[in-house]
């Protein structure tokens, strides 16, 4: 017999639920999309979460427009090649105000930062969501014209590479200038796009550019919490920090927050991740250490790692497990995340006076 909604969500959903019935319903709210056939069969926790916190909350909140969430979420999903989420949000960007040639500059901005096969996979969604919906093909776009007026950000500052600070200087003097997309678009899907691939340097970069083009801190917080829910809790958390430096730089004012610079991220993780989620009989809380370690692990997402080794030695994983777990891990993830989080695990046990494992 399927769950109710009550059974199924924890405590913070509800509320999630409630506040939705109790607030006046904004015209977003009528266009949730509709999730594939089947998509939610084999996980429907995983379907109440979409419906009732993301598209029903995150969605909802006022402290970004519909059009603006959409232009970074199909920033996102083209970055992270979610092909199938791409395709639904390039149809709701358009439902929400953003143009189809606006979407088309915006693949070719986020090529810049994700590579060529992102924006040659959305450009073929883009087609096919253009042609479902009878809009004519693009067939051209304004013309490429470097601004001379503006002066080289990266000239002589890759002496190893020169070539690659030429195409950076490309990337300002030029594609950044393009009419299609104003300063302020380019902005947030740029700081959307860093954030998603745990790009520190560039979330850093792009959150003080962003300020500079428009992008209030307000808005700039909402982003990184609107984009966990597309690229996971660790970059939010990660983007969090960065950003919070990059405001108290510039002498804005910060809330008493865990997460300053997106301090909606504490209620999200002390209520969905922590309340709802982890306490869930589905899983025990050692197997629940396990698959975070391992993803954290994957994804080279080494302060999240961190936490989470300590985490899963409270909930029971032995040293020597963790170790084996590490090698098996980084046979599907490569090398490179294998040796960080060897060297983390190392860090932990010291830390704690546990000998490390033979």
């Amino acid at each position: 017999m399927p769950c109710s909604t009550r059974s199924m969500l924890g405590p913070f959903a509800i509320t999630f639920v409630l506040a939705s019935l109790i607030a006046p319903q904004s015209p977003l709210a009528a266009q949730q999309p509709t999730a594939p056939a089947g998509a939610y069969a084999a996980s429907p926790y995983l379907g109440e979460i979409r419906n009732n916190v993301l598209y029903g909350g995150i969605w909802e909140r006022p402290q970004l427009s519909a059009r603006d969430r959409s232009l970074i979420t199909v920033a996102v999903t083209q970055a992270l090649y979610a092909t199938n989420e791409l395709r639904i949000h390039i149809g709701r960007a358009l439902d929400n105000g953003v143009t189809q040639s606006e979407i088309g500059e915006l693949i070719g901005h986020v090529l810049w930062y994700s590579g060529f096969p992102t924006a040659v996979n959305a450009t073929r969604v883009a087609a096919e969501v253009f042609e479902e919906r009878g809009l004519p093909a693009l067939t051209e776009s304004s013309p490429r014209e470097p601004n001379p007026d503006i002066e080289p950000i990266f000239s002589g500052i890759f002496p190893s590479a020169p070539y690659v600070g030429g195409l950076l200087n490309l990337l300002y003097d030029e594609s950044w200038e393009r009419a299609e997309l104003s300063l302020r678009d380019r902005s947030l899907v740029t700081v959307a796009v860093g954030t998603a691939l745990y790009a520190t340097s560039e979330v850093r970069f792009h959150v003080g550019r962003a300020l500079d083009n428009g992008v209030t801190q307000e808005e700039i917080s909402e982003l990184i919490t609107h984009v966990t829910f597309y690229s996971g809790f660790p970059t939010g958390v990660n983007a969090a920090r960065v950003a919070a430096e990059v405001f108290e730089q510039r002498g804005l004012p910060l809330p008493d927050a865990r997460f300053p610079g997106a301090p909606y991220l504490d209620t999200l993780i002390s209520g969905l991740v922590y309340q709802d989620t982890w306490p869930r009989p589905g899983l025990s809380p050692r197997d629940r250490s396990l698959i975070t370690i391992a993803m954290t692990q994957a994804a080279y997402q080494t302060d999240q790692l961190r936490g989470h080794l300590g985490r899963g030695l409270d909930n029971g994983i032995t040293p020597e497990e963790l170790s084996e777990m590490m090698a098996h891990v980084t046979l599907y993830s490569g090398f490179p995340s294998g040796v960080n989080g060897s060297r983390l695990l190392a860090e932990v046990l010291q830390e704690r006076g546990i000998p490390l494992p033979n």
